[in-house]
């Protein structure tokens, strides 16, 4: 058995071959189901640690790590696809292709699970049970877990838990973070498609103005979230965007509008669902056109295993303390299709923190001067390796 200094110990000796690692794809920066160059960089390091792979046509990649001693077999996940970001002139290791940048840290996540898995294959036959390495493209774009998940492979590899990490700006580094149950949002996509009956602008009352009904539409809206949700409860819906009309001097016939809708619960997911539905229909027939809603399902709530979310409390607490073990408040609006593997097997989803210190918080997730502290990935390093190798 390994005590938590010992795995500490073993993570900081991976650090520098993990920063190289991490530099590597953070200059090969590609979009969801094009990360030819990334994949071809996971399959070298895999076969330079001596990981045996598959990577199917589906676009993933996944390892296996046998301990040689019976016990559990557990899940790794991390995401290899990039944002479509021109990152800034300044890095050392600045991307090499324009309009792309490692800009959410799926570059860290990619070299903390390889440096874990070299680590493992350093342990081997040494531990108890077994890690499935998964290497998850478009996790940005269409969910790339979603086919991943449905694929089998957790069932033929016999996984008994599962976990992923996502480095997180607003943490310090040595900070670690979950919550029991949920710990993000479900995503879906809403389009709303209001027809009403043009006429020349000079004579309204020839016509049926849907930029009137949709005026008010977003108004009934909006009162959905504030007049049908507990405020204990957490969701939101945004209309993002709205088109119509030809000419100033026309009564609009048409308009499009599309926004999202995030829920923390699933049985609030389809209440709303349907207001939405029933609110559209309503203030169409009032304003004598016709608004129909429809809402595409996007990836599911995240919700934590309670007693895995706990037990990545527990070790993050017995590693770096109890106070940089630390409980999210509520959950995200944010969305991660790691749901999709938690649909397949018990287990957690956690944060690590990325920042120098308190005084120097860095950009957030997303944003073109995203910089994290490559010493998080050392975070990340032990936290996977514990969450393999002790119980």
């Amino acid at each position: 058995m390994y005590t938590y200094e010992q795995i500490k110990q073993l993570a900081a000796e991976q650090f520098g071959w993990a920063v190289e690692t991490r530099r590597q794809l953070h200059r090969i920066p590609e979009p969801g189901y094009r990360e030819e160059k990334t994949k071809a960089l996971i399959r070298q390091k895999l076969e330079e640690i001596g990981a045996a792979y598959e990577a199917p046509e589906g676009g993933w990649i996944c390892a296996y790590i046998d301990g040689g001693k019976p016990g559990k077999v557990t899940a790794l996940r991390a995401d290899f696809d990039a944002l479509p970001i021109t990152e800034p002139e300044g890095c050392p290791f600045r991307s090499e292709h324009d309009g792309y940048m490692h800009a959410c840290g799926h570059d860290m996540h990619t070299a903390i699970m390889l440096s874990a898995a070299r680590l493992l294959k350093g342990l081997q036959d040494g531990f108890c049970g077994g890690c499935l390495l998964m290497f998850e493209p478009a996790e940005e774009t269409e969910g790339g877990a979603k086919p991943m998940a449905e694929s089998g492979m957790m069932e033929r590899y016999h996984v008994d838990r599962v976990y992923g990490l996502h480095v997180m700006p607003r943490l310090v580094v040595g900070e670690v973070e979950t919550r029991p149950l949920t710990l993000n949002a479900s995503t879906d996509s809403v389009e709303i498609v209001v027809n009403g009956t043009g006429s020349h602008g000079a004579y309204p009352e020839n016509g049926y103005d849907a930029i009137v009904c949709a005026g008010q539409l977003i108004t009934a809206l909006q009162a959905i979230v504030s007049r049908n949700v507990s405020p204990l409860e957490t969701a939101v819906l945004t209309i993002g965007t709205i088109h119509g009309g030809s000419a100033s001097n026309i009564i609009c016939d048409s308009v499009r509008m599309t926004g999202t809708l995030r829920c923390a619960d699933r049985t609030l997911r389809q209440k709303l669902i349907s207001r939405i539905e029933e609110t559209c229909r309503g203030v169409g027939i009032a304003y004598r056109c016709e608004a129909k809603a429809t809402v595409t399902e996007g990836y599911s709530a995240l919700v934590n295993v309670p007693e895995h979310a706990q037990r990545v409390l527990r070790i993050a607490s017995g590693m770096y303390g109890k106070d940089k073990a630390l409980v999210k408040d509520a959950p995200s609006m944010g969305g991660e299709d790691f749901s999709y593997f938690l649909d397949h097997a018990p287990g957690a989803f956690f944060h690590v923190g990325c920042s120098s210190d308190r005084q120097h918080i860095g950009a957030p997730l997303h944003s073109k001067d995203f910089c994290p502290d490559e010493r998080a990935m050392e975070t990340g390093i032990a936290m996977e390796t514990a969450l393999i190798i002790t119980e």
